[in-house]
C-alpha cells in the first residue's frame, strides 16, 4: 500500500505565521527578562519574579505584565503547532484491484487500484472515493 500525504499550503502558511508570533512574544518576554535576571546568582527565581511583576507598554494606553505576554505567547506557538499538524491529509492507495465508493451517491465499482482522486462512473462527480475492499 502506497501512502500519499497530501499538504495544505494556507494550513501550513497559517500554523507558521502563529508560531513565529508566538516565539517573537516569547522572545520579546526573555528580551526584556533577560538583563535584571541575568544580574543575580539564583537565575531562574529572579527570572520568574521579575517576569510576574514587570509590566511591558505597548502603547500609550495599553500596558501589559510580562506573564500575560507570556501565556500569549506560548498559546500562539500551541495553537501553531496545532494547526501545523493537522494541516495534512493522508491517502492509502493499493496496488491491486479494489473495490470504490463514491462518498455521495454511495454506489460501489470496481477498479485496478484505488487512487486518490477520481470520476464517479454513476454521478460523474470528481470525488476522492473510499476503498471498501481490496482484492488481491
Amino acid at each position: 500500500m502506497r501512502v500519499i500525504v497530501r499538504r495544505k499550503l494556507s494550513g501550513h502558511v497559517f500554523g507558521a505565521v502563529l508560531c513565529l508570533v508566538g516565539f517573537g512574544v516569547l522572545l520579546t518576554v526573555f528580551w526584556k527578562a533577560w538583563p535584571n535576571a541575568s544580574a543575580s546568582s539564583n537565575l531562574l527565581s529572579s527570572l520568574w519574579s521579575y517576569v510576574l511583576t514587570e509590566q511591558i507598554s505597548l502603547t500609550s494606553e495599553i500596558t501589559l505584565k510580562l506573564v500575560h505576554l507570556s501565556i500569549i505567547g506560548g498559546a500562539f506557538l500551541f495553537l501553531g503547532i496545532f494547526v501545523l499538524v493537522f494541516s495534512h491529509q493522508i491517502v492509502y492507495l493499493s496496488s491491486g484491484p479494489v473495490m470504490l465508493q463514491c462518498p455521495y451517491c454511495k454506489n460501489n465499482w470496481r477498479a485496478r487500484r484505488a487512487m486518490g482522486w477520481a470520476e464517479c462512473p454513476h454521478c460523474r462527480k470528481f470525488i476522492q472515493p473510499q476503498v471498501i475492499k481490496t482484492g488481491k
